[in-house]
């Protein structure tokens, strides 16, 4: 029987690659895939530190202004398809019981270590971050939170306190923790159980077939890779801020502004 890692480069070698070395020493990697993103990241970087304003203002129309405006709702109808997907694929199918790897393996890690790994992840440093800040947006009715008492001409703080907690567990809720679980599923059974590469790209075999070895595939794992970095930059960059903020109020001196957060 084939080991996973003869596996895995059979599945590689069927992509565009270069290999140098032997060994430990030995470095593999596709061209394509680590050119276009690197380039793609530090262009975007580079912007960033160059022009920062102008960053600024195009993030504020595109990101906080045309994707919350027009795709809000395929984000929220995603989830919800999702979670009906996961609930029946977990509690009515045939395939509850699947493992996501070979019959025969047995777990690496203890529950209690894969729980502990989960929240040591970039969900940890949302839920500091957005544990207070969250609930006391929506309570307050910043960002035009339809339910608060002001807006809708009757009720209490009661009530705003209330409603701002359930979107707030709407959000970090079973919502939230659908796009990891999806994710993590799809990417275990591709990896542990039928044998491909980790890579985004082998997760849409069964839709895509052999095109993941060509240039679809290319273009799957450099959106991916390039999502993963700004998503844990995101999260980072979260912390920095909480951080210097916290400087801020314990040592008036020490605070230098968001432009030294990093």
């Amino acid at each position: 029987m084939a080991s996973p890692e003869d596996s895995y480069q059979v599945h590689f070698d069927k992509c565009r690659h270069v290999a140098v070395g032997r060994g430990m020493l030995r470095l593999a990697l596709n061209p394509v895939v680590t050119i276009i993103s690197t380039v793609l990241i530090w262009v975007f970087v580079l912007l960033c530190v160059v022009e920062p304003d102008y960053m600024l203002k195009g993030m504020n129309i595109a990101a906080f202004g045309w994707i919350p405006e027009v795709w809000t709702w395929f984000y929220i109808l995603s989830q919800d398809v999702w979670i009906v997907v996961l609930l029946y694929v977990m509690a009515v199918s045939k395939y509850g019981n699947l493992k996501l790897g070979k019959d025969e393996d047995k777990p690496e890690y203890t529950f209690a270590t894969w729980f502990s790994m989960l929240f040591s992840a970039g969900v940890a440093i949302g839920l500091f971050y957005y544990s207070v800040a969250e609930p006391v947006w929506h309570y307050k009715g910043w960002g035009g939170a339809r339910w608060v008492h002001g807006v809708k001409g009757y009720g209490n703080d009661n009530e705003d306190a209330t409603h701002a907690l359930v979107v707030s567990w709407y959000h970090w809720g079973v919502h939230g923790w659908i796009p990891y679980t999806t994710m993590g599923a799809v990417l275990a059974i591709m990896t542990y159980r039928r044998g491909f590469p980790m890579t985004i790209r082998y997760v849409f075999w069964p839709l895509i077939g052999e095109r993941c070895y060509g240039w679809m595939g290319d273009c799957v794992d450099i959106l991916s890779i390039m999502t993963t970095i700004f998503g844990v930059c995101t999260s980072l960059g979260l912390g920095a801020m909480q951080i210097n903020q916290g400087m801020q109020r314990l040592n008036h001196g020490f605070y230098r502004g968001t432009n030294y957060a990093i």
